[in-house]
């Protein structure tokens, strides 16, 4: 049996490295008799973060040179693209409507042809069919309804639903996937909310859960070694940052009021005791669009003792942030995977809510008041629920234990069926 995981776009948001691997260990570790093929938009990048080969993404290769097309003519098929691409794309995976006269882009077809090796496609989670994001998020499905090939949508957040192509592709993709797999219940509600087709949806979990802790095999690097003596050397408290951009419109905020009142919470923690060290997620690795550390450097201005804030610049992956946290007091995450990374090591994170995704994962935790609203960033009240949990460590870590064990029982149990009916159909 051979399964294509594809969806994911890069490592180099560690993240989505977390969701991809966990999912990877999850399926070796039930079925190791599974081939399994991975593909980013980063192949390089993503392979070495990792630790495995990954093929590149002949869709993005393809949005790259169309994208790069220059003069005139080639603003107007920018524009012709952008409007109509995807009502065609739709129209052949579906069979229907009269569209299907139109030919597709080769990269299409061929990339629907290339996947007829494979038993079925896993669409691998995280918040990724957002409106935000656009209609090319779900160009990789259709041109799997094209191959006949079926599409498992496995730990995903789904929504805002905002925008009437974006909502006509999610209905037509949903409903014909073989399963749509929640990781959280919010985003149910806003599909219904927005009269989405949820016939196809069960519920799940993140599959970033489901990392193995490779306790006995893990080697760490020179640059890991140097910050776990860190971390050891005294109180420290792990902190995630990021461009709010394109959430901070509808947040009513904006990215100098979040690095002001996020300064402000770091002082307050040093002023009680902690050192802060500023960890990145998402870096500029291969040309990946967002670089946290940016961010974090960007506080130092703001900062009244600026030799207790350090800011982590190595490229490290998923495990190896997984580590550095283990060596923590507390997260305080802007970046959800960096609260999820840390809990499921073994620290207890506060996750800030810029999107529904959040409140989501830490209300199917059964720990709600661990996600904080943004807004109590900019008002100040973090800054005494931060100094709550530390005080409170001992309990705090037991709850969390014991939470993402549930997690894990369960995403096991997910992925466990979703093999088993991929089996049944071969």
């Amino acid at each position: 049996m051979k399964i294509l995981i594809l969806g994911n776009h890069t490592c180099g948001n560690r993240g989505d490295s977390a969701i991809l691997r966990g999912l990877i260990d999850a399926i070796s570790l039930q079925r190791p008799d599974i081939r399994l093929d991975v593909m980013s938009r980063y192949p390089v990048s993503s392979a070495w973060l990792l630790g495995r080969s990954v093929l590149a993404d002949p869709l993005y290769l393809q949005m790259r040179r169309h994208n790069g097309a220059q003069g005139a003519l080639g603003r107007v098929k920018k524009v012709l693209r952008r409007r109509y691409q995807h009502r065609v794309l739709l129209s052949h995976a579906c069979g229907e409507g009269t569209l299907r006269q139109v030919s597709l882009p080769k990269g299409f077809t061929e990339f629907a042809a290339a996947l007829g090796e494979y038993d079925a496609v896993i669409q691998v989670g995280g918040s990724f069919f957002v409106d935000l994001y656009g209609a090319p998020q779900f160009e990789h499905a259709l041109c799997s309804f094209m191959a006949g090939k079926p599409v498992y949508m496995v730990g995903h957040s789904v929504g805002p639903f905002q925008n009437a192509q974006f909502n006509q592709l999610a209905n037509a993709v949903f409903r014909r996937s073989r399963a749509l797999i929640l990781r959280e219940s919010v985003s149910l509600e806003m599909m219904r909310d927005a009269q989405i087709d949820v016939s196809r949806v069960e519920h799940g979990v993140d599959t970033a859960w489901l990392v193995a802790l490779r306790e006995g095999e893990f080697i760490a690097s020179y640059a890991v070694n140097y910050w776990l003596t860190i971390a050891a050397r005294e109180k420290t408290v792990a902190v995630t940052l990021r461009e709010l951009a394109p959430f901070d419109k509808r947040l009513g905020t904006t990215q100098r009021a979040y690095e002001q009142a996020f300064a402000a919470l770091i002082n307050r923690l040093i002023d009680e005791g902690y050192q802060v060290l500023a960890l990145s997620t998402c870096t500029g690795i291969d040309s990946y669009n967002k670089d946290d550390r940016m961010v974090a450097l960007s506080l130092l201005k703001y900062i009244d003792r600026p030799e207790r804030f350090h800011v982590v610049m190595d490229e490290l992956n998923d495990l190896e942030m997984g580590k550095i946290f283990a060596a923590c007091a507390l997260t305080i995450g802007t970046r959800l995977h960096s609260a999820i990374i840390s809990m499921n090591f073994g620290t207890p994170a506060l996750a800030l809510n810029y999107e529904h995704k959040s409140a989501g994962i830490m209300r199917q935790l059964g720990m709600p008041e661990m996600a904080v609203d943004i807004r109590q960033l900019l008002d100040g009240t973090l800054q005494d629920t931060a100094m709550r949990a530390l005080e409170d460590l001992p309990a705090l870590r037991d709850r969390v234990f014991r939470a993402v064990q549930r997690e894990r029982e369960q995403g096991r149990r997910m992925v466990a069926s979703v093999l088993e009916r991929i089996q049944e159909a071969v």
